[in-house]
């Protein structure tokens, strides 16, 4: 057998496999969404005024999952019989998010006009692991040509890089009273951030831009109980760079708390992100294509101070129930700021 044939079947699987970035580049296996970034100041009442939020979070996963949620695994034909090569690996993520939000004393109807923008500081690393699994027949000066070549593509797929993402900008219309609280927004995700089509790990999503209708609702009950809900739909545009169009997304985040006393609130957050359409892909062996889905829960405990103007808050999120992206765990600390007087 050639070298050379079982070099062009490694790199036309090795691409299709190895690829596979977190939380900010939705082709490659995950979506353009900070999974479990709001929590209490959903249910929490928000008077015109400007706001700055500093959130720090730290994700990691050792686990990537196919669309049935199993290890992936994909056939290798060699002239020499199929081999099944499992992908296997780890995920780390840094992300400091500075988030503005100006809410006006401006009336639409009877709601108040605001607006937000959220730019993540992203680090990101990647390592990756191609194992083949080889058929009793295969001999073994074979099947060490063959991993050796995986192994290569694994570390030319694995890495490190960091910088901006991609900017959010929310216009919306708040409206609350005493117990509850909805608004209503229309965002769009601008692609600032770095990207580059031939690297494994990439800060940005890519070269489009991102549609997002927002909903928020909540309410409180005088009992001290409060549950909201934040949701956003992603409608993307096409990569200029890749030339594939990500499916749209549902990502919503919901919280129950209960308030110990005037500052301390003690509460269980979640999220879930579920693709609703398929990508389209320019080429699919070479893009990791096909429908993400994640779901998240962990518990939160949050503190106000005496007059209202921080608001601080940590929580431990485990993802379950993932489908063509990692699985993992993220810690979320966050502290909300009224910068006027």
């Amino acid at each position: 057998m050639k070298p050379n044939s079982f070099l062009q079947s490694a790199l036309a699987l090795g691409v299709g496999v190895a690829l596979c970035t977190p939380v900010v580049a939705t082709e490659r296996g995950a979506l353009r969404a900070l999974n479990g970034a709001p929590g209490a100041e959903i249910s929490s009442p928000q008077f015109p005024g400007l706001y700055g939020q500093f959130w720090l979070q730290r994700y990691e996963a050792d686990r990537f999952t196919d669309g049935s949620g199993n290890t992936p695994r994909v056939a290798l034909s060699t002239p020499a019989g199929t081999v099944q090569v499992r992908r296997e690996g780890s995920i780390d993520a840094t992300v400091f998010v500075m988030r503005g939000t100006w809410l006006t004393e401006q009336r639409v109807g009877e709601g108040k006009f605001g607006i937000s923008a959220a730019l993540p500081l992203v680090r990101l690393k990647q390592s990756l692991r191609l194992t083949g699994e080889f058929g009793a027949g295969i001999p073994a000066g074979v099947q060490a040509t063959v991993q050796g070549q995986l192994d290569a593509l694994a570390r030319a797929s694995s890495g490190s890089r960091s910088g901006a993402a991609d900017l959010e900008l929310m216009p919306y219309v708040d409206w609350q009273s005493d117990t509850d609280r909805l608004a209503l927004g229309l965002g769009v995700v601008a692609p600032t951030g770095r990207f580059d089509a031939s690297s494994a790990v990439n800060p940005g999503a890519g070269k489009f831009w991102t549609l997002r209708p927002l909903l928020v609702a909540a309410r409180v009950w005088e009992n001290g109980l409060e549950a909201g809900l934040r949701a956003t739909y992603s409608i993307n545009g096409r990569n200029r760079d890749t030339h594939n169009r990500s499916g749209q997304y549902l990502a919503a985040d919901f919280g129950a708390h209960y308030a110990l006393s005037e500052a301390y609130k003690l509460g269980l957050q979640g999220f879930v992100n579920w693709q609703t359409t398929a990508d389209r892909c320019a080429d699919p062996v070479l893009s990791l294509c096909g429908k993400v889905r994640v779901m998240g829960l962990g518990p939160s405990l949050s503190f106000t101070s005496e007059d209202g103007r921080l608001f601080m808050d940590a929580k431990v999120l485990k993802e379950f129930g993932a489908r063509n992206r990692p699985e993992g765990l993220s810690v979320w600390l966050r502290a909300n700021v009224r910068l006027d007087d």
